[in-house]
């Protein structure tokens, strides 16, 4: 396990988490609904509501 990507943004809410979810399935070329992958994150604020 090895961190992937990370971003700062003025405040942690659904739509920041949906801007940073959009620019790592673009940029990691993610398909088929992300079949394979596994994201693990311990920072939950906003980002149940985003996946």
């Amino acid at each position: 396990m090895y961190p992937v990507a990370w971003a700062v943004v003025e405040k942690e809410t659904t739509d920041s988490w949906k801007w940073f979810i959009g620019l790592l399935i673009k940029d990691l070329d993610i398909n088929n609904e992300g079949a394979g992958w596994v994201f693990i994150s311990d920072q939950q604020k906003g980002l149940l509501n985003s996946v």
